[in-house]
């Protein structure tokens, strides 16, 4: 439901190579893997282009683009600090200082490659704003509009963590017309380099030497050939000389000579290889490893001959048999389609490199006539079903809550007939009417002055006059009565009008619990006692 297509396009000047990847949270499928001869040279590229993506019905609505790496230059920059904005800020005034260009004329953009809080190493690459208008021209007249345009050669670096290609690398796209280096070190690409010479070299080099056409030369070094012709030799010590030479440039360190130099020899000028192969193999020893991709890299015995000649362990990329991504480049031919397999990772979920020259006034900006498109149609099914599941929750919860409130309606119906059975009719709300009729009984006791066991302040007077007998000599000076208990000030003879008092009161209904509280005073001047009286309320029916 979430899968989304994104495609890699690689333009080289021989062919066009194309790798889709079907994108999901969880994976990484392979989709289509097409390549087109550029057979016919007078023909635009935009039309070859047009006729690729059309013939093959190749998804365009994200594409990655790389610009050529000869028009790139890549800078390694020390800062000392990591904070992403300071860096923006900082990395294009560092590269125009360095370069004769002024900002407004270049692109800039940078990979960080290591680093803590107080220091960053950043690799930097800048390409003049008009070779990407041209390179834009180029892909948008042809109906390809790229959401990425990358850093040639750099890109390749995506390649490392699906191919394991751990530790210091260097990868080599032998291409048609030139050989693209990366120099990767923990997985990170350090810098790239470009030189015109290719496989077209390596043909034309045999078709001088057997005296054959450019097609028949080209058949030659393909099925046959090799590195047995004088002039492929040629071309690969080149390709090795360079290659040593990005591996210097990659990592500087200190020059170490041969034992012959160390002596005062002096080295042949025309003997640099050996020179060359030295250095790197005193600066990245047997830990650094040439992975070899592109249509020129499937020469025989090119792998075994460039080995010889940098020292360093040389392969064919390759993926190793129980890898987790075996299944990206089953049935088809990964030194191929590495350079465009690179291009299509640059869009996947998290790629090694994140360069894009797509900046300012060229960036990408997307129509939203398409916003319906293909690669939104799961976002837009999951809104319509979350939609869906919030409108069945509430119609099941306003559902719910009614049933609930109609029982519980029925219910304080019932409490109102049983606490009123002489109300004729039924109510709209009878929690209000018991509410009302409860409010109505508080103002009507207040006004009553009723007290517990449903008795007025005049009752219960009334009831101590009667209870209290003439004969005993009691005078009571102060009664408080409030809703529960009456409290009696009373002055007497002694204190046996005390107790037959509180006895009088105990064996009366409602003065039962009367007793006497506090202590009995006596008065000195006139040798009575004063003292008082508690006695709480009983309710109807015994209840204290």
């Amino acid at each position: 439901m979430f899968e989304r297509s994104v495609l890699g396009l690689d333009i080289g000047s021989q062919s066009l190579k194309a790798v889709e990847l079907r994108i999901s949270p969880r994976s990484l499928v392979p989709g289509q893997f097409r390549i087109h001869p550029r057979l016919d040279t007078d023909t635009p590229v935009a039309e070859h282009i047009q006729r690729f993506v059309a013939m093959h019905q190749l998804p365009t609505n994200q594409v990655a683009c790389a610009l050529p790496a000869r028009q790139l230059s890549t800078r390694r920059l020390e800062f000392p600090f990591s904070d992403a904005r300071r860096l923006s800020q900082a990395i294009p005034f560092e590269i125009e200082a360095e370069t004769p260009f002024d900002l407004d004329e270049i692109f800039v953009d940078w990979n960080i490659l290591d680093g803590d809080r107080g220091h960053a190493s950043v690799s930097a690459s800048l390409v003049k704003r008009s070779q990407v208008a041209a390179t834009l021209d180029l892909l948008q007249s042809s109906g390809c509009d790229p959401h990425v345009l990358e850093a040639g050669g750099l890109v390749l670096a995506n390649l490392a963590p699906i191919f394991e290609l751990t530790g210091n690398h260097l990868i080599a796209d032998i291409g048609h017309e030139k050989t693209t280096f990366c120099a990767i070190q923990n997985g990170k690409p350090i810098l790239s380099r470009s030189i015109p010479v290719g496989g077209r070299a390596m043909t034309e080099a045999i078709a001088s030497e057997r005296g054959l056409a450019f097609d028949e030369a080209e058949l030659i070094k393909i099925e046959s050939v090799g590195v047995d012709s004088p002039g492929v030799v040629a071309i690969l010590d080149r390709i090795a000389r360079e290659a040593v030479r990005t591996l210097e440039s990659a990592e500087p360190r200190q020059r170490h000579a041969n034992s012959a130099t160390d002596e005062g020899d002096t080295i042949d000028p025309e003997d640099a290889l050996g020179y060359k192969t030295v250095t790197a193999q005193n600066a990245s020893a047997a830990d650094t490893r040439v992975t070899l991709v592109g249509g020129a890299a499937r020469l025989a015995g090119i792998d075994a001959f460039l080995a010889n000649r940098t020292g360093c362990r040389t392969e064919r990329l390759h993926l190793p048999p129980d890898s987790e991504h075996a299944s990206l480049v089953e049935g088809v031919d990964p030194v191929l389609f590495g350079p465009a397999l690179a291009l299509a990772l640059r869009l996947s979920g998290e790629p090694v490199t994140k360069m894009n020259f797509r900046q300012g006034d060229y960036a990408f900006r997307q129509d939203f006539r398409e916003i319906f498109n293909r690669q939104f149609r799961p976002t837009a099914a999951l809104a319509a079903i979350l939609l869906t599941l919030f409108t069945i929750s509430t119609i099941t919860t306003i559902s719910l809550q009614h049933r609930r409130s109609g029982r519980n309606l029925d219910a304080a119906m019932q409490l109102y007939s049983e606490a009123f059975p002489n109300q004729k009719g039924s109510l709209d709300n009878p929690v209000s009417a018991m509410s009302s009729k409860l409010r109505s009984a508080r103002d009507r006791a207040d006004f009553l002055g009723l007290y517990r066991g449903n008795r007025s302040a005049l009752d219960l007077l009334a009831e101590l006059s009667r209870t209290i007998p003439t004969d005993l000599s009691v005078r009571i000076t102060e009664v408080n009565i409030d809703r529960n208990v009456i409290r009696l000030d009373v002055e007497a003879e002694g204190y046996e009008a005390a107790d037959r008092l509180t006895a009088v009161l105990s064996a009366t209904h409602p003065f039962e619990a009367a007793k006497v509280a506090g202590s009995i005073k006596t008065d000195r001047k006139t040798g009575g006692v004063s003292f008082n009286v508690s006695i709480p309320l009983a309710v109807a029916g015994g209840d204290a």
